[in-house]
């Protein structure tokens, strides 16, 4: 199959390399704040060369240490002495860093992190029996932990389960440029290599579960196993990468390069690179040179990826590198802009599920979200120009009726992004497609009478899977999600068709948009009416459920057959919430309905039935949006918390599709929606847009902490359907004030809402906007107001009793 190529830069490596590094932004190369000052004098001989450090002269030898520097390589540029260059790496603890130095200093700073992988059994559920928490109706652990005061806390919600370990692919590296991907097992063995046999207790460390995991760079794909023995000074390590090359032209073989290292007592005692493959005759080792420039090239092709988008700085390392990493690995997942739904195993990698909606839905809404418009345009243009057909179906195994109407979503918010107009025309009859398909459910669900609760709503599959079902006609139910997906989507494309219209003065395409548009208004009161017939009262309690006009409520139906319709309900509600549609009742209906009925665990809800505690990380962004958006901010948080530590392998962060917390078998294959949860709501907490009125809210649900005094939170050129925005807030708190700096574009015409969720429980006193009072504020919901209409540079502070 021949596949168009993603664009890569393709450098003349370091020089191109460092001058891009050095002109990136702190959001891009965490952790600027810690970098040394020195510079590379002088090479002066294959492994010999002259620093300056903090204004002394100071020679070092390949393998000594200085300070807590150790040199590990010289790279000479024979032609440009001044882009020659020293790579030197600090062994002194566990969690050190590599520099990349040169003439003019440090040019590319690498912090190394780890995690462990385990974690002490006593200390799991709370104190609780894990029996007691599966027993449990409601969601014990997440009462307990919103019970506390203030917002729930990363390090406490990661307590609460073991590390995720048990996983078939445990991590993966990769590029676009490759169909290949290179999957490790747990503890860090790739199908081509093993670093056990460099160091022989390896294999026994593996076994108790002590490898640490984390990566170099923060945010980028080097993957790091640390496996430390003795007192915890001595450690042997491995790094593994995928360069952006291929050998012999085969982009069928991805390369890949190890470094296998052994540290004792803070000193480095010897390292082995490996290119790909275990040195073999004539192979007998490879050029430590090659590993080092190839990753400085890994740096500059994968920052030049996200060059376009978004940029934050925030105090929190985890979530910013969280959130970049997210997007990385979804990129390095597909072949050129060809989709894939996983990696290495057959589930997911396996063509067959190249055309799941999830796929596009998801990884194009992670783009657009983030500011990569370019990139969601070629997501767009190869779904529907290889995987929907003119008459709107799809080549998958069967559609899930609620992903036809976020597909329209998604195209929108592409142009609302400022994408090119072009690309939705190129495509115009496949996304006609798909509207009219919707249009013919729409028109089925109008033929039955008025009065029953299902009228106007449409039936349709909610999960593709229901085609592998015993009886798959089941499932053709009006799930309230295949409605609520499709009025937004007919909305938000009616007004993309009526703008695009307008602008290549074509009526016909503007009576389009503003037919679609209407259509949305009147499924928007058929939606409103079915969900107030089909509100369900159990012992007291109001329920509404997922399918219109049903007669008992999921946990009653599927406890009493575990195939009923509702079985579904997992991915109908999470599409509800994402929706947009719903009221603050009706999102607050779901969530206390889910966490009262064996349908969430640790705030996360649930899949695949009745009391699984298979927590769904592939649908659980969708959760996410309605509690933002409603404002249940510290649910919100704990379903961050909870995905980010339990849904994700810790330290080198890969994501299956669901996990099992209270079972012990594998959890299911890694699946791009569930990595990118992380990314999404990092952007949401950030940069909200209300979906049904024209406001932006910035800082609506960032953790108290972050405003901590003397902590800064940034965001620049956050994409909006208003254009493109920045934030800065700096924290004074202890002085008493908080300073904000805000900037609108040019014809900016929302309503501009700043949060700032400060901790201690003080109050907004007074504001000033510009050096002038400021009374559009509310203390309690703790935001200023800036009217609509305003554009440029706004400068606030914000004073506290």
């Amino acid at each position: 199959m021949a596949h168009a190529k993603t664009p890569i830069a393709k450098t003349p490596m370091l020089l191109a390399a460092f001058i891009f590094l050095a002109a990136a932004s702190p959001a891009q190369i965490p952790h600027q704040s810690t970098v040394p000052s020195i510079q590379l004098s002088h090479i002066l001989s294959a492994d010999r060369a002259e620093f300056v450090a903090q204004d002394k002269k100071v020679i070092m030898k390949k393998g000594e240490t200085a300070d807590r520097w150790t040199l590990v390589e010289l790279i000479p540029v024979a032609d440009n002495a001044a882009s020659s260059y020293a790579v030197l790496e600090d062994y002194t603890r566990i969690n050190g860093r590599i520099l990349f130095v040169d003439s003019a200093g440090v040019r590319l700073d690498s912090p190394k992190s780890s995690e462990p992988t385990s974690s002490d059994p006593a200390k799991l559920y709370l104190g609780h029996s894990r029996e007691e928490v599966q027993q449990s109706p409601t969601d014990l652990l997440a009462r307990e932990i919103l019970a506390r005061p203030g917002d729930p806390k990363y390090e406490e919600v990661a307590a609460v389960f073991e590390p995720l370990r048990k996983m078939q692919t445990y991590s993966f590296i990769g590029t676009p440029n490759t169909m290949d991907k290179i999957g490790f097992v747990y503890g860090g063995r790739s199908p081509n290599f093993d670093p056990a046999p460099y160091f022989s207790a390896i294999n026994q460390i593996r076994g108790q579960g002590k490898v640490l995991d984390g990566l170099v760079g923060g945010y980028l794909p080097v993957l790091r196993f640390v496996y430390p023995d003795g007192d915890g000074a001595n450690w042997t390590e491995m790094l593994a990468f995928a360069p952006f090359r291929v050998s012999n032209g085969n982009d069928r073989v991805q390369p890949v390069w190890y470094r296998v290292s052994r540290i004792e007592n803070g000193m480095l005692l010897w390292s082995k690179y490996i290119d790909s493959y275990h040195p073999f005759p004539p192979r007998t080792e490879y050029d430590p040179k090659g590993f080092y420039r190839d990753l400085a090239d890994l740096h500059v092709g994968w920052n030049n990826m996200l060059q376009q988008g978004m940029k934050i700085n925030l105090p929190d390392d985890r979530v910013a590198d969280m959130a970049r990493f997210a997007l990385i690995r979804e990129m390095m997942t597909r072949v050129a802009d060809f989709p894939k739904y996983g990696a290495v195993d057959k589930d997911y990698a396996g063509s067959e599920h190249d055309g799941f909606p999830d796929t596009f839905t998801v990884d194009t809404s992670a783009m657009l979200e983030w500011g990569l418009i370019d990139q969601a345009g070629r997501y767009i243009e190869n779904y529907f120009g290889k995987f929907v057909r003119d008459d709107g179906s799809l080549l998958y195994r069967g559609p899930e009726t609620g992903q036809y109407g976020r597909m329209l979503t998604v195209v929108a918010q592409y142009i609302n992004y400022g994408g090119d107009p072009k690309v939705l025309l190129r495509q115009r009859t496949r996304i006609d497609g798909v509207t009219k398909l919707l249009f013919g459910l729409r028109s089925k669900a109008r033929t039955l009478p008025p009065d029953n609760p299902a009228y106007g709503m449409i039936a349709g599959w909610s999960e593709a899977d229901a085609s592998l079902d015993p009886e798959p006609q089941r499932y053709m139910r009006p799930y309230f999600s295949n409605s609520t997906e499709a009025a937004r989507g007919f909305r938000d494309l009616g007004r993309a068709w009526e703008k695009i219209g307008a602008q290549q003065k074509d009526g016909a395409l503007t009576a389009w948009g503003r037919r679609l548009q209407s259509e949305a208004a009147d499924l928007r009161k058929d939606i409103d009416a079915a969900i107030s017939r089909s509100i369900l009262t159990v012992d007291g309690e109001k329920i509404l459920p997922a399918i219109a006009g049903v007669k008992d409520p999921f946990h009653i139906a599927v406890s009493r057959d575990e195939r009923d319709p509702q079985y579904r309900s997992y991915r109908a509600y999470m599409e509800m919430m994402y929706s947009g549609s719903l009221t603050t009742e009706q999102a607050r209906m779901i969530h206390d309905y889910r966490s009262n009925h064996h349908d969430m665990l640790l705030g996360v809800p649930t899949a695949y039935g009745y009391n699984t505690s298979d927590i769904a990380g592939f649908l659980s962004y969708g959760h996410g949006y309605g509690l933002i958006q409603h404002d249940l901010i510290r649910e919100a948080l704990l379903l961050m918390y909870s995905v980010m530590a339990h849904q994700y392998t810790r330290g080198t962060w890969t994501a299956p599709e669901t996990r099992n917390l209270l079972g012990d078998g594998n959890a299911a294959p890694y699946s791009t929606p569930a990595q990118l949860f992380v990314e999404l709501m990092t952007r949401w907490l950030l940069v909200f847009e209300n979906p049904e009125s024209d406001i932006l809210w910035l800082g609506k649900a960032i953790p108290r902490e972050w405003l901590a005094d003397g902590k800064t939170v940034a965001v620049s050129n956050a994409p909006t359907r208003w254009g493109r925005v920045s934030l800065l807030i700096v924290s004074h708190l202890r002085g008493g004030s908080v300073t904000a700096e805000i900037t609108l574009p040019p014809g900016y015409s929302a309503v501009t809402k700043l949060r700032l969720r400060v901790p201690d429980g003080v109050k907004i006193r007074s504001v000033s906007l510009n050096g002038k009072p400021w009374t559009q504020f509310d203390s309690l919901e703790e935001a200023v107001t800036l009217p609509r209409g305003l554009s440029g540079i706004f400068n606030l502070d914000v004073y506290y009793n």
